[in-house]
């Protein structure tokens, strides 16, 4: 069928039609605007042409005015063989589908190149996160995650041979986990290391000396006062990031594994429902949701084709947007619309983080590590050696960590944890605070309840229907109040914070209480030997991480995420877990051990007696703990206990005469003096039963013993009476006269030598009669310990450690329990 011709001519026939002159007569003024303005600066975007789709920051007018100051073309319409970018923040699934084999930009790319005063790589400012960095189109980028997607049927899951790996070099909870232990025991090490020097302080000393000397001392000179230090890097991940992007400086940037806000529909995924049955999940733990925070909260706002890739750390104009760490990048984006990424450099934060601990360590090993980018340390000594303000030494000290990483940090002061993590949270960012006792009063009665740590969401929630929104109302409320609403223990502990009072000291030297590895994406299996298959691999990762740190374990927990009732079987995020329900199981072994197949064979035996269906599976960790070292016992105690000293052996110690031990020995030999019928039978009776015993068996031995020599010596007089000299090669007094030197020499020994059953009946009554134990008491019960770790005795050495712990727990709860009253 002929195309009817027009009946009339409208005079756009030789342009193309109606709108294609529009777009000429639009593009011929701006040509026109452009020459006439006297505000052209250059020709920086000269053959460049920029269509705006969408709302963008800065708008389609400042970015038409930017391209006629830097010689560039602005087009109305978008131009298919002139138009070069389409510049845009945001575009909806639709508008993707029509831009093939186009160039889809921030603006930030025109800003960012106007500043650096060159064309910057667009490749760094595309939109979508599948857009190629090194070709520059958009082809395929609506694909399905089926086998027609070749990057999405790349993705292995958990039944992959390499899998484990490939999952552990990307994990960002996994490397900062990993990073956390690393610091930990490295200042583990830095403590012991005698070659270490603390060249900071030597420094500190040496400037010290040429101050007057009427230079007040610190304000906490106080015998009991302290000066405990906070130090937290200022968004760690995004300062490293920045280092090597100054163009990025001052602009809203967030660092996750995504670029932008595409993600791809697939098949059997509805992500509203599975957001919908998390947020049920999070009200069936008490968790609520309120008006005031349902914008904030990452299962809010989200569509099917938003990216859920978390985002780990954000800038704090990123912040100022209302972005948070651990939102969705496809909610941030609706927020922010020009946000800039950044992906992991997990090398480079490994390397800040060494300077970090370094720099601090150069003035005292005092320091409790917390994360990569987080610790605290007791300046006390240091402070007071130097002479030394606690803002002054922070001056000092932010100074080097900024000159040597590049990357700002906060520090506060306090005269406990809290006090100086608080400071901190004050200072930031980039700045210092010390909340000395002068203005803790003041500073905490202002301060908003969910400022202090551990108040989370549903306790603000709690506190605030109480009619509790600062400290100070939370001061004026009773501690059996807050105990009753609770429990004794938060209850107790928001009492105290909200004062400004934390007892909680710091742990310098850290002791691991677990090793465990945890997978909670890409777990899918279809039947029970891919699921054995891959327990068998994951048990031979905790081994390895048993072995590499020499420890192992007795117990082992396997702890699983298994699919929600209410939770789509398929998630929105590609292979992830999912909203599940956590389910742990442990069992203990009868001896520690590190090795993998005993790790799997009572995991095994847990997943039998779970009896759950292996395809609703989405998370497996194995966790070993009751940890114990793969050394040998001997030789770590000898070490522990004897250090550099030289061992006394067990005939030189000598009970001191002052001491108050020294009636022990009276303890032996007045068994000797004892007979059976002069010992109360109620008495004995009321005793424990292993006192029983030896008290018994004491007896008899002395009686045995007492007897012996009896019949030697009537031998002895009965010869001398017929004229006989003693014959003592007759062989039954000779036996006799062995045991009776055997037991001389053990009741001698015993006068030095107590049994560890008497050193615990000592011990207790020492704890209870004492207030404070002598200087002698202390280094006679120190001789004894070594002389059994030497001897080997590793028994009869846990038996009293373990009473020396229980007898200073249990007068430590009733002087507690005094004091309350």
């Amino acid at each position: 069928m002929k195309r009817r011709k027009r009946e009339r001519e409208n005079g756009f026939e030789d342009w193309g039609g109606y709108m294609e002159a529009k777009k000429k007569k639009l593009i011929q003024q701006f040509n026109d605007e452009a020459e006439k303005s006297n505000k052209k600066v250059n020709d920086l975007f000269k053959g460049i042409a920029i269509f705006v789709n969408g709302y963008t920051v800065p708008s389609a007018d400042e970015l038409r005015c930017l391209m006629i100051k830097h010689g560039g073309s602005y087009h109305h319409y978008f131009k298919s063989d002139a138009t070069t970018h389409i510049i845009a923040s945001n575009l909806p699934n639709s508008k993707i589908k029509m831009t093939q084999n186009l160039k889809i930009i921030k603006p930030a790319w025109i800003t960012d190149s106007i500043k650096a005063e060159k064309i910057l790589n667009y490749t760094d400012y595309l939109l979508h996160s599948n857009q190629s960095t090194t070709q520059p189109s958009l082809k395929n980028v609506i694909q399905t995650y089926g086998n027609k997607n070749k990057k999405m049927a790349s993705v292995k899951d958990a039944t992959h041979e390499h899998f484990l790996s490939e999952f552990y070099n990307n994990s960002r909870l996994h490397h900062i986990s990993t990073m956390s232990t690393i610091f930990k025991d490295y200042i583990n090490e830095i403590r012991v290391d005698k070659t270490h020097q603390l060249d900071g302080r030597n420094e500190l000393l040496r400037n010290s000396k040429g101050r007057p000397d009427c230079f007040p001392l610190p304000s906490f000179s106080n015998k009991d006062d302290k000066c405990i230090m906070h130090i937290d890097m200022d968004c760690f991940f995004v300062s490293v990031g920045l280092r090597d992007k100054p163009e990025l400086r001052n602009h809203p940037v967030v660092v996750t594994h995504s670029n932008g806000n595409l993600a791809a529909a697939r098949d059997r995924t509805n992500a509203q429902n599975e957001l919908t049955a998390y947020r049920k999940k999070l009200e069936s733990k008490g968790k609520i949701i309120t008006k005031e925070t349902s914008g904030e909260h990452r299962s809010f706002n989200i569509n099917e084709l938003d990216s859920m890739s978390e985002i780990a750390s954000c800038s704090y104009e990123a912040r100022k947007a209302g972005i948070k760490n651990g939102m969705f990048v496809g909610q941030a984006l609706k927020l922010c619309p020009n946000l800039k990424f950044i992906h992991y450099d997990f090398e480079s934060y490994k390397e800040v983080s060494f300077i970090l601990y370094n720099t601090v360590a150069r003035y005292t090993v005092d320091i409790e590590a917390v994360s990569c980018d987080e610790m605290y340390v007791d300046c006390t000594e240091l402070l007071k050696t130097a002479s030394l303000e606690p803002m002054e030494f922070a001056k000092i000290l932010r100074a080097e960590i900024k000159k040597k990483t590049g990357c700002p940090c906060s520090v506060g002061f306090g005269g406990n944890r809290l006090q100086a993590r608080l400071a901190t949270k004050k200072a930031k960012p980039d700045g210092q605070f010390y909340l000395n006792e002068e203005n803790i009063v003041s500073f905490m009665h202002s301060l908003p309840v969910s400022d202090l740590p551990g108040v989370g969401g549903s306790t603000s929630y709690k506190l605030r229907n109480m009619g509790i929104k600062t400290c100070g109302d939370l001061q004026n409320t009773s501690l059996t109040c807050l105990q009753e609403e609770f429990g004794k223990r938060l209850g107790e502990t928001l009492h105290k914070n909200c004062f400004g009072n934390d007892d909680k000291p710091l742990q310098f030297h850290h002791v691991r209480k677990s090793v465990s590895a945890d997978i909670n994406y890409g777990i899918r299996f279809q039947n029970d030997d891919e699921r054995d298959k891959f327990l068998k691999k994951l048990s031979e990762e905790v081994s390895n991480r048993l072995n590499s740190v020499k420890m192992k374990g007795r117990s082992v927990t396997l702890k699983l995420m298994v699919r929600s009732k209410d939770a789509p079987e398929e998630t929105a995020k590609y292979l992830g877990h999912g909203v599940c329900d956590q389910i742990s199981k442990g069992t203990t072994l009868p001896t520690a051990t590190s090795d993998a197949s005993l790790i799997l064979r009572e995991v095994l035996k847990i997943m039998k007696n779970v009896s759950i269906n292996c395809k609703e599976l989405r998370g497996i960790g194995i966790q070993i703990s009751r940890l114990e070292s793969q050394l040998p016992p001997d030789n770590k105690l000898k070490q522990f206990l004897t250090g550099n000293k030289k061992v006394i052996k067990s005939d030189q110690i000598i009970m001191p005469s002052t001491s108050s031990m020294e009636s022990i020995p009276k303890i032996r030999n007045a068994y000797e003096d004892l007979s059976l019928s002069q010992i109360d039978q109620s008495f004995l009776d009321a005793m424990p039963v292993d006192i029983q015993q030896e008290i018994m068996s004491n007896i008899k031995q002395s009686r045995s013993v007492s007897n012996l020599r009896c019949k030697h010596q009537k031998a002895i007089n009965l010869e001398k009476t017929v004229g006989k000299e003693p014959k003592e090669s007759n062989i039954s007094f000779k036996k006799e006269n062995k045991e009776i030197a055997d037991q001389s020499n053990q009741n001698a020994e015993m006068k030095t030598y107590i049994s560890p059953k008497e050193l615990r009946i000592l011990v207790k009554q020492w704890v209870e009669l004492e207030e404070e134990p002598s200087s002698r008491d202390v280094s006679m019960i120190i001789q004894y310990l070594q002389h059994l770790a030497i001897a080997e005795h590793l028994e009869d050495l846990l038996i009293i450690i373990k009473s020396f712990y229980r007898l200073y727990h249990y007068s430590f709860l009733s002087s507690c329990k005094v004091s309350h009253k």
